[in-house]
């Protein structure tokens, strides 16, 4: 799969950026990191740096994955950050950072009426008895039922 890092076609170094990076996260390996050829991995680590170091502005959005890719690459099998965070080519000026999510707009809005709904329900009982009570009606959501309808007949 290193040998696959290396390949001069994007999608497949993408795919074995992102394998390597599964195997070197595997935690529940007893040999600790399960990465094979170290060295061959810290080259072809360093080769994809420099080349994506090279890459024109085009170049850089297209390869945004691989970027993050082998950051965390570095990140996970050498415990420091690469070169590439370093030049602040990991995250471009107006991409979104990976870990940021989107921002709650209307969670506050909607939250307090929804809590206040629900503790205003009674908890519903399972009693054996329960088929000879009043059932509450169940909660329809859309239009109800029409008056013009029931005035017709």
């Amino acid at each position: 799969m290193i040998h696959l890092a290396s390949s001069d076609d994007s999608l497949v170094r993408e795919a074995a950026l992102g394998g390597l990076l599964e195997l070197a996260q595997d935690k529940t390996s007893d040999a600790g990191n399960v990465l094979p050829d170290q060295d061959k991995l810290k080259d072809v680590l360093r080769s994809r740096i420099e080349g994506i170091s090279m890459m024109d502005a085009d170049d850089l959005h297209a390869a945004r994955e691989e970027r993050q890719l082998v950051d965390s690459l570095w990140k996970e099998c050498y415990n420091e950050p690469s070169s590439l965070r370093e030049k602040g080519l990991v995250v471009l000026p107006g991409e979104d950072a990976p870990q940021q999510p989107p921002p709650d707009v209307a969670g506050k809005m909607f939250e307090p009426p929804l809590r206040a709904w629900a503790a205003a329900r009674p908890a519903p009982r399972e009693d054996s008895d329960s088929g000879s009570g009043k059932k509450d009606p169940p909660l329809l959501l859309g239009p109800g039922p029409s008056s013009n309808a029931n005035s017709s007949s």
